[in-house]
């Protein structure tokens, strides 16, 4: 799956190769995945149906990180709306990572996230007083989250949320395709002042099952490209400040 997400499609001797099973161990792999919905059987190997409902294991995720110019180019928006000595909440997202690159500049922050390497790169690369909320780490994805966590965060006040998001609908808001995290955002916001929500182009217009924030909930949202007339009639309907 971890390659299919990557690729989109991939031959059946390129799935030998990778995980070097026997083509019939492979071919009976690939008719439980497509029963589940996750991939479609097609001449000579298996496409991705949805690669935005498929988790990455988030080390992967972090040594592509070189390669991410949108998420980078965000991030580096997202940080002139910081100041020193806020106290900010930051997700565990790929995004927020490349934001800690941004933050050696400010004096003063006190930085709390539900993100472990997230925690790690603060500590190396500023100066902030960084604290990670307690729980239990997910698996694979080196994320805390969950009710333990909630009600960690629930200890915290902020002046400055900054999350990703699985997708962000501009009627919905913010949506996650896991429980736990969509419960992380929520306590976020019940804690902070303003919340900014960070979304590369390919998170726009998407919807997934879990709530997590409500468009008046939102303060900022930074995009890489202007949104269209529609979505700025949307956003402003609910008196959201864009910047790209």
């Amino acid at each position: 799956m971890n390659h299919l997400k990557i690729n989109q499609f991939a031959k059946m001797v390129e799935l030998i190769d990778l995980v070097n099973y026997s083509e019939s161990t492979i071919k009976r792999d690939l008719i439980a995945l497509e029963k589940s919905g996750l991939i479609r059987r097609v001449r000579g190997g298996a496409m991705l149906v949805d690669n935005q409902k498929i988790d990455v294991p988030y080390i992967m995720k972090i040594t592509h990180l070189d390669e991410e110019t949108e998420k980078h180019y965000i991030a580096g928006v997202a940080s002139t709306l910081i100041k020193d000595d806020m106290v900010l909440f930051l997700d565990s997202s790929t995004t927020s990572l490349h934001l800690v690159c941004c933050l050696g500049k400010f004096e003063g922050l006190q930085v709390i996230t539900n993100g472990v390497i997230t925690a790690a790169m603060l500590s190396e690369f500023t100066t902030a007083k960084v604290s990670i909320v307690g729980g239990t780490i997910v698996q694979k994805r080196a994320t805390i989250n969950g009710a333990k966590a909630y009600n960690d965060i629930l200890t915290y006040a902020a002046d400055l949320a900054i999350i990703s998001c699985r997708g962000f609908d501009f009627n919905q808001g913010v949506t996650e395709t896991h429980e736990g995290e969509a419960l992380v955002k929520r306590a976020f916001r019940k804690q902070t002042n303003r919340l900014m929500v960070l979304a590369t182009q390919e998170k726009l217009e998407k919807h997934f099952i879990y709530q997590a924030i409500a468009n008046h909930e939102i303060d900022y949202l930074v995009t890489s490209k202007k949104l269209s007339n529609e979505q700025l009639k949307k956003v402003r309907k609910h008196s959201i400040r864009c910047f790209y």
